[in-house]
């Protein structure tokens, strides 16, 4: 093993020494480029743009957040459900690409436990895409429902990022591998860009397998499993874009991406009777029709009419079964499990062009769509008698929903003065959910009302940015958000003598109120920003269990009571939560404090903090982040030929005063306990850099976890299920091996543009 890893980092240290190789080659880059770096805003905003992603090597959501504070992911296992941040998760925090919304995650208490339905968020390959904006607070002005701890926007790839500058045409490979997963990632692209015509596909393919574990437990079957489970995934990327100039002010577009991802999992943790594999699958289209209006001069500076339509199923296929007395595996049933989503939106933005007055320079945007999405559940279920004979029933859980949106916006950016600026903007919707009648059996169907229920909700969002000098700047931001339920927690039902889970159509849409203080300097010495933040959030939605009396429906003469008493899932707004906490970032290049450092030295550091209250009840916010500190050293060269980063990071542990739950017994009275599964704080080091050959080829390379640290992240520990067969441990906690976080890995990358 000493001698892998010896020779794994010989491997990087080589493609880091690389420059030297070929100076020679690269003598005539003798200018200082300029290179997209990360962007941090005042208003709580963070820009990653291509470069970033790339000299990362970002693959997925874990490595996205790995240098960010005060940003978590919703790990459960099998499913990755989305972003936490603020203090919120899930579907609290949303997730667009090219600004369509992606869907909620559909689920309750009921399935989670079972782990036969697929309620992972949809996940965007960074391959795809050419930046990705963090958004860390309130946000539904910009993004509508579900961005109501903040949002993640995923910008695709356009044909700048392919074609080199002074070309028409160009093509891209690249080709990488990370040995935490044994993945493999290849993509290839081409692009062509003139006067009149812009052009672009491209085509990723991602192999790999499950996420490796530091845990030295046992490989065998059942909760107290120690090793991850066997998977195997493989998703396939595409896009395509193609505009076209009809003049110097109209252009029009046709714009597609999509996907189909796949990962089959050979669940061995599984703890219920028998044995199941499990694929799941996620298939996403999206399509964009546009026409834009660039006006040479006018009060009108911008229109743009365009067309969207988002097709997305999520599913997943259970193939389970006994074993024989001589443990050959008997396949029994297979349960598809799928939810589905069929989208469509008309959008319509008009734009002024500055208009100056004497209370100052304004830019006027007014904005409005209609939307309609419908979502539904189909479940075909076979069950296996013998080789020969089978069953099959097609079936629902719950209505079909449809959801109607229109939205008005209007925003004014304000230059008062060389100093003084400001944006103010608010948004109007209007949200129709309406039951539809099912074309598939459904059991409980007929104990939910088809009326429609109607939400409307303002928000709104205010900066006031003041210059005091060109190097500092202090702002305040106020924002709002909302999240409208999820078709599951408004219609689901389902009632059995093992447990209750009820409809309620009266739910309120949750609120929040996001404040944050800022101080921010920049110059060519580097960067500084202080900010202080506080959210609000406002009827809180929670599945609450509840003791209840329910009707005996067979009950004659010899019951002692028509009434018994039972427990009850649903889903309902509590009082209040309040988050709090500040973020501090900045780096310094060096050259520009000590004149005999080289240029391109730089130190780089970030704090993140954050608590957090629910009022009306002694829990905790689990998804609030532990402190995170990130301190960091580097070197790029100024004609950006190669490049070196340090990164230490520094991951604070759960008290457990900050990890409280809720807890039901058999004697139906509650109250709180601690969450039992808390980490320790751990201190990672990684590295990673890249190097230039010739004007054509990068190499990159990193190893993370350096110093093979044994620790468990937050959010892999809270998603564990307390009571459920799938993602859950034994009682004496053997099974917690296998959710220790990859110890020692590589990860390495080969580009090709001409």
């Amino acid at each position: 093993m000493k001698k892998n890893t010896a020779l794994m980092l010989l491997a990087i240290l080589g493609v880091l020494s690389l420059p030297n190789v070929f100076a020679e080659e690269l003598v005539e880059l003798d200018e200082v480029r300029v290179v997209a770096k990360e962007e941090a805003k005042t208003n709580g905003e963070i820009k990653k743009s291509r470069r970033v992603i790339q000299d990362e090597l970002i693959a997925d959501t874990k490595d996205l957040v790995r240098y960010t504070t005060d940003v978590g992911i919703a790990d459960s296992g099998r499913h990755n459900k989305g972003f936490a941040m603020r203090g919120v998760e899930g579907n609290r925090v949303g997730i667009n690409i090219d600004g369509v919304s992606l869907p909620d995650s559909e689920e309750n208490s009921l399935y989670a436990r079972y782990g036969n339905f697929n309620s992972s968020r949809v996940q965007i390959d960074p391959e795809l895409v050419t930046g990705i904006d963090i958004m860390r607070g309130a946000d539904s002005f910009a993004q509508g429902s579900g961005a109501l701890g903040g949002g993640v926007s995923y910008r695709t790839v356009v044909a700048d990022d392919i074609v080199q500058m002074g070309n028409r045409f160009g093509g891209l490979f690249r080709s990488g591998y990370a040995t935490k997963n044994n993945e493999w990632t290849n993509t290839v692209g081409a692009a062509y860009k003139d006067e009149k015509w812009e052009a672009v596909g491209l085509y990723s393919y991602r192999r790999g397998h499950e996420l490796k574990s530091l845990g030295n437990g046992a490989d065998i079957s059942g909760a107290a499993r120690g090793v991850p489970d066997p998977s195997h995934h493989r998703n396939h990327n595409y896009l395509a874009k193609l505009s076209y100039f009809i003049n110097d002010n109209h252009r029009i577009s046709l714009n597609y991406t999509g996907q189909n991802h796949e990962n089959l999992t050979d669940e061995r943790s599984y703890t219920f009777v028998g044995w199941r594999r499990t694929l799941d699958t996620t298939e996403r289209d999206n399509l964009n029709v546009a026409y834009e209006y660039f006006p040479s001069n006018g009060l009108l500076g911008y229109l743009k009419l365009d067309y969207d339509w988002q097709k997305i199923t999520v599913g997943a296929i259970n193939l389970k079964g006994l074993y024989r007395t001589d443990g050959v595996e008997d396949l029994d049933d297979i349960f598809d499990r799928r939810m589905k989503n069929d989208f469509h939106r008309i959008n319509l933005r008009l734009d002024s062009s500055p208009l100056e007055s004497r209370w100052g320079t304004h830019n006027l945007s007014l904005r409005t769509a209609y939307s309609q999405r419908e979502f539904k559940n189909i479940n075909k279920d076979i069950y296996l008698f013998g080789e020969l004979d089978q069953a099959l029933y097609i079936s629902a859980v719950q209505k079909p929903v449809r959801t109607q949106n229109i939205y008005l916006l209007l925003q004014d950016k304000i230059m008062w003065n060389e100093q003084l600026s400001s944006d103010v903007g608010v948004r109007y919707d209007f949200t129709k959910l309406t039951p539809r009648a099912s074309n598939v059996y459904c059991q409980f169907c007929d104990q939910v009302s088809s009326a429609s229920t109607t939400f409307q909700n303002l928000s709104g969002s205010f900066g006031l940015d003041y210059q005091i000098n060109p190097t500092w700047k202090a702002g305040y931001h106020i924002s709002s958000g909302y999240r409208i339920p999820t078709a599951t927690e408004m219609y689901f039902t389902f009632l059995n003598a093992a447990g209750n889970w009820l409809a309620n159509p009266n739910l309120k849409a949750e609120r929040s109120l996001n404040q944050s203080v800022a101080l921010a300097a920049e110059n060519e010495q580097g960067n500084f920003a202080l900010q202080l933040y506080r959210t609000n959030y406002k009827d809180f939605l929670y599945e609450r269990e509840t003791a209840g009396w329910r009707l005996h429906t067979n009950c004659d003469f010899r019951c002692s009571s028509p009434y018994y008493r039972t427990l009850f899932q649903q889903a309902v707004n509590i009082d209040r939560a309040k988050i709090s906490g500040l973020e501090v970032r900045g780096m310094l290049n060096l050259h520009h404090w000590v004149a005999a450092i080289p240029q391109g030295i730089s130190v780089m550091g970030a704090l993140g903090y954050s608590k957090g209250k629910l009022y009306g009840t002694s829990e905790s916010l689990l998804s609030i982040q532990p402190v995170k500190v990130i301190l960091g050293a580097g070197y790029d060269d100024p004609n950006d030929r190669w490049g070196l980063q340090a990164r230490w990071t520094y991951l604070g542990q759960k008290k457990g005063k900050d990890a409280q739950i809720l807890t039901y017994y058999y004697d139906q009275s509650g109250g709180t306990s601690t969450y039992p599964f808390l980490n320790r704080s751990a201190v990672l080091f990684d590295m990673y850099g890249f190097a230039k050959i010739g004007k054509h080829t990068t190499l990159r390379a990193g190893v993370y976890n350096l110093f093979n640290r044994k620790y468990h992240t937050w959010d892999s520990l809270r998603g564990i299920n307390l009571q459920s067969t799938t993602n859950t441990v034994d009682r004496e906690g053997k099974g917690l091996e296998r959710f220790y976080a990859p110890g020692r890995n590589y990860a390495f990358s080969v580009e090709i543009k001409f």
